[in-house]
């Protein structure tokens, strides 16, 4: 476990599964990009009544309400900032007690183009190669944090680091099931 000066990155994103549902997965990692801590959560299906009750809000409510912030409790290193790629997830900002930024370039990937309707009351912020799109209230905050990762590799890729791991992780379960 880190210092507690240490600055740390989470990198949250959930992925949608057919077969299995949804899973989470938070990737820790230090000044260097190198993992500190991952967590991720078992498949999460909602009951056809949660698809029912929830409609069109379904997504919104498990990412942003349900898996996100079952991650962040489980999670033991202290976060200096979580970067998602799921414009959904930015609600975690409210409740996680840690800044929340979305990572323009993966969300594009992810999601398709961001649209500034989208993100009303939010700036960009800088952070290696991408642009993370923060909460005005919270940019110089979130600058100043994102100015201390000068050595982090990518701001992107761990996302797909993310990805790999519970796609492993998923293999195995199926392999041992």
């Amino acid at each position: 476990m880190p210092a507690s000066t240490e600055l740390t990155i989470g990198y949250f994103t959930v992925i949608f599964d057919d077969r299995t549902g949804w899973t989470g997965g938070l990737l820790v990692l230090n000044r260097g990009g190198r993992p500190v801590e991952f967590q991720c959560t078992l498949p999460v299906r909602p009951s056809r009544a949660h698809e029912i009750l929830f409609g069109a809000t379904l997504r919104d409510h498990l990412i942003g309400e349900v898996i996100g912030p079952m991650l962040i409790k489980k999670c033991r290193t202290p976060l200096s900032l979580v970067c998602c790629d799921q414009i959904e997830a930015l609600v975690l900002g409210s409740t996680a007690g840690v800044p929340v930024a979305l990572v323009t370039e993966a969300a594009e990937e992810e999601e398709g183009p961001i649209r500034s309707d989208m993100l009303v009351g939010a700036t960009s912020v800088k952070l290696v190669n991408a642009s993370l799109q923060v909460p005005i209230e919270n940019a110089a905050a979130i600058e100043a944090i994102a100015d201390r990762f000068v050595d982090l590799p990518d701001a992107v890729e761990p996302f797909e680091r993310i990805r790999e791991a519970i796609r492993e992780a998923q293999s195995q379960i199926a392999r041992a099931g």
